[in-house]
């Protein structure tokens, strides 16, 4: 097994339009996410599991419930990144190095965030898909 990657921030030297840039990438990349996990919600509400299969009524709540929460992580997120991308230009402004540091902490702080988000999504998809090919009807 491969050690799990770590966030390692490389926003120190990029210009706003690089900045602006990595933000709406990340947005993007969370609205297809909220859109896989709506699909994945409603593929979890169709007849094509196997009903003999131990537990299922409760596994599948238990991902339903997990789609919930993810669902809202990732709105919040986005609501973040608009917000960030609405306070960018504030480090244009910045005349001093303490205010670029802080500037440049809150967006590598956000940035963590989405990245810890998408790694909690692979971890949800793999496990999800596990489960699903186990107890898909033939």
């Amino acid at each position: 097994m491969e050690p799990q990657l770590l966030y390692k921030s490389f926003n120190e030297n990029k210009t706003i339009e690089e900045l602006e840039y990595n933000i709406k990438m990340h947005k993007t990349g969370l609205e297809n996410i909220k859109f896989e996990l709506q699909f994945l919600k409603n593929l979890l509400n169709k007849p094509i599991f196997n009903p003999h299969a131990m537990n299922l009524f409760e596994t599948l709540s238990k991902f339903k419930n997990e789609i919930k929460s993810l669902n809202k992580n990732c709105e919040e997120l986005i609501e973040r990144l608009i917000s960030h991308a609405n306070k960018i230009r504030i480090k244009m402004e910045c005349e001093d190095v303490a205010c670029d540091l802080f500037f440049i902490k809150k967006h590598d702080a956000i940035e963590l965030n989405v990245f810890n988000f998408n790694t909690k999504i692979y971890d949800f998809k793999f496990k999800l898909f596990q489960f699903t090919e186990s107890v898909l009807n033939d």
